[in-house]
């Protein structure tokens, strides 16, 4: 067989490989994982929705409303469906393992260019299975795994203008570009950046380079057609993403949110920024000068996404761990040249050696079988594939089957029984009924039934203002009843159908935007003892029957206070969680009243749950975690009860009295902005300082933030909210219990309620 054929088979072998893997790995438990399926699903169905297509509207996500998610794959993924009747998410994993191929290929491409074809083989079997393309098909950025492809092959035909016409060569790459533009704002902008800055420094350096200005200056008219050929999209987005960028209310919670979740460390950053000096060092092996068009573009593919992880020093706020995904081809290109470099010397070196010694080594019958077979070609082909399997097995680029099945579990989100309340939802519910459901199923949930539906969704996940809200409303629905937060404590309450949260503490950390659950009272750990007469009897308050559940707001907004009120025939519980405008204290109060004669309390048991350790101070007493740098404080204003280490737990005696009544003052809060743990005793000291002083000035309140308040009953009626969709087990009691709700459907995995 001719050399060039073998080549051929060998890559489309590897090809081939690559797309079969891909589509096991993304079909290994039938469903492909991630949440983000649903969200391209919900796209493409508002794109073919009957009537005038608007692209910049999503009829589902979010409760529908704008989208600022490029509709580039979607009207491709749309065109495959329509011409093959494949399922959706069928369709969605042949066109990403596709494009995912297509990086492989691409990688080959510009390797062979840029190298050498033997370090481009290499770069063709380290691409099929590198990790982070397969995560990215794991986790859904279908798009940016389109652009992914798109940047190296246009990056290509500019490397190879020379072999194409001006007119071929204008109207491919300009058509890719516009595709580009069109598909994936981050890849866009990376992309931009690149080429620009490549071309800037290029040009500056262009005699020692050997490139023509004129040349360079080339790479920037297909970005212009391509722009020029999607503007009308582009004219009509501006106006939405300005208008986005105006909303600062919400835009600064996500913002937050990403600054305490999606920063990149150093220790990721320096060596990938380091790691460029070897493109310059090789560049002098294989180009025969330091300084060449290869070593120039790999560097600054590596170092504009390296930057631009740093956009929040000049208030560009992103998901900055996705800048990763860009550096991959260029660090993989880098791996292969060291091994095709070292696979080469050694290979040279080792066959010097054998023909030097030649007489000394071929002594007996196997080695002289075995000297035809040693030449310096297989000698480079088993030094490279020892480091090729090296890599698959120990670096963690590189990811085998056994490592690709838990990744693919980890982000593994629709099942069968998931699947099955999805078509429920499709077949019997009104196609403008509002579903809320968490996170990851509520996406598959608005993309699949193609209904609106609010996700439960953390703001460093969200790009869009609009969708904070209903984010934030989801997120409460489906773990509580009541949400007061001053900006300074947060107060969450389960309310009376369920024993779990009755109240439960949220402090505000210093260097995180989300709060820390540290202080949890339990309806079912709170015990009534009493007497009826003669007869001594015992409750938790979980037994008792809810007859009231409210929120009150003063007029004023200076305070907010959560009621619920329980019963049965003996007695009546009144508990009542205020919070106050400017006040780092909340005042948690609980009254027994008698519902029929001749019963007298005796004592409650109110055990709770913290992360502190206890400080006693008698009237006061305080929780400190060393691992959060929080405090926790209870000040007992009204009943002075035993507080006990083991229960925690807190004993109030009320000697046989037909009415009693206990107050509490509790809080949590930071006590440093270190990151470090504190737990020496000059810390310690400090700590009971600050208690003593919060004893003497915790009824003070300073000017603060207007209170934020949740009602579940108001965001019910707000967001015109018909049906919620859980997957949590330990919530389904909470709207069991609940008269609000009705159950409809249920299975091992879903439980579907109706709002009545």
């Amino acid at each position: 067989m001719p050399a060039n054929s073998r080549k051929f088979l060998l890559l489309f072998a590897i090809l081939a490989f690559a797309f079969a893997y891909r589509i096991m790995l993304i079909l290994w438990e039938s469903y492909p994982p991630g949440a983000d399926i649903g969200l391209h699903n919900s796209v493409m169905h508002s794109i073919n929705l009957s009537g005038s297509t608007d692209f910049l509207w999503n009829n589902y996500q979010m409760g529908g409303g704008l989208s600022l998610t490029f509709p580039g794959y979607h009207i491709f993924l749309s065109q495959v469906v329509f011409f093959t009747g494949l399922p959706d998410f069928l369709a969605h994993t042949v066109v990403v393992a596709f494009f995912s191929t297509l990086i492989v290929g691409c990688a080959f491409l510009i390797t062979r260019k840029m190298w050498s074809e033997s370090a481009a083989f290499v770069v063709a079997f380290l691409f099929a299975a590198s990790r982070f393309d397969i995560e990215m098909l794991f986790w859904g950025g279908y798009p940016n795994v389109v652009t992914l492809a798109l940047i190296p092959l246009i990056l290509y035909l500019f490397l190879q203008r020379e072999r194409f016409s001006m007119p071929i060569f204008l109207v491919t790459t300009s058509l890719l570009s516009a595709a580009l533009f069109l598909t994936h704002t981050l890849s866009a902008l990376v992309f931009d950046g690149t080429v620009l800055i490549v071309v800037v420094f290029a040009s500056l350096f262009s005699k020692k380079i050997g490139v023509t200005k004129t040349k360079l200056a080339l790479w920037f008219v297909p970005l212009f057609l391509g722009a020029l050929f999607v503007l009308p999209f582009l004219v009509n987005a501006a106006p939405a993403f300005l208008a986005n960028a105006r909303a600062t209310a919400d835009v600064a919670d996500i913002n937050s949110a990403l600054l305490s979740t999606r920063i990149l460390p150093w220790e990721i950053l320096l060596p990938l920024a380091g790691c460029t000096v070897l493109f310059f060092l090789y560049s002098k092996e294989y180009n025969r000068k330091f300084l060449a068009l290869p070593a120039v573009l790999l560097t600054l593919w590596i170092l504009v996404p390296v930057a631009f992880t740093q956009g929040y020093l000049v208030g560009f706020y992103t998901d900055y761990n996705r800048f990763l995904y860009f550096v991959i081809l260029p660090v993989i290109v880098l791996i292969s040249v060291v091994i095709d470099h070292a696979a080469t010397f050694f290979s040279r070196v080792s066959d010097t050696y054998l023909s030097v010694t030649r007489e000394s080594w071929l002594t007996s019958k196997t080695t002289r079988q075995l000297a035809p077979h040693l030449t310096r070609k297989n000698l480079y082909a088993g030094f490279a594939l020892a480091s090729l399997l090296f890599c698959f097995l120990i670096v963690p680029l590189f990811v085998t089957p056994w490592q690709a099945e838990p990744m693919q579990s980890f982000y593994q989100v629709m099942n069968d029984p998931g699947y099955e309340a999805i078509e429920w939802a499709k077949l019997s519910t009104s196609t403008e009924a509002v579903f809320v459901s968490d996170a990851l199923y509520g996406w598959w949930l608005g993309g699949f039934a193609q209904r609106p539906t609010l996700s439960a969704v953390d703001p460093q996940f969200l790009s869009l203002a609009r969708e904070f809200d209903p984010g934030k409303a989801a997120k409460n629905l489906l773990d509580t009843d009541y949400v007061i937060d001053n900006g300074l404590i947060q107060v969450r309450e389960d309310g009376g159908y369920i024993g779990r949260h009755n109240p439960m503490l949220l402090a505000k950390l210093n260097w995180t935007y989300f709060p820390y659950d540290f202080l949890n009272f339990n309806n079912d750990e709170t015990t009534v003892f009493l007497t009826e007469g003669k007869v001594k009897r015992s409750f938790d308050l979980s037994q008792l029957q809810v007859t009231d559940m409210h929120i009150e707001t003063e007029p004023d907004n200076s305070s907010a206070s959560i009621y619920v009120v329980r019963g049965n025939y003996l007695f009546s519980c009144i508990q009542i969680a205020t919070v106050y405008k400017g006040s780092q204290f909340v005042n948690l109060s609980i009254a027994f009243e008698p519902s029929a004669e001749n019963v007298g309390l005796n004592w409650a048991n109110v055990i709770f749950k913290t992360k502190g350790d206890p400080i006693d101070r008698g009237n006061t007493v305080g929780f400190f975690d060393a691992g959060g740098k929080v405090l926790g404080q209870l000040i007992f204003n009204e009943g002075q009860p035993k507080f006990y280490k083991g229960g925690p737990s807190l004993l109030y005696t009320f000697s046989n009295n037909s009415e009693a009544k206990f107050e509490i003052w509790a809080s949590a809060f930071s006590v440093s902005d270190t990151l470090t743990t504190l737990n020496d005793q000059q810390t310690l000291a400090r700590l009971s300082t600050t208690m003593s002083e919060n004893l003497a000035s915790y009824l003070k309140k300073a000017q603060g933030l207007d209170l934020d308040v949740f009602d579940y009953k108001a965001t019910l009626s707000e967001w015109n909210i018909s049906y919620v969709a859980i997957r949590n087990s330990e919530i389904i009691p909470k709207f069991a219990s609940d008269p609000a709700f009705s159950l409809l459907f249920i299975n091992n995995e879903v439980a579907v309620f109706n709002v009545k």
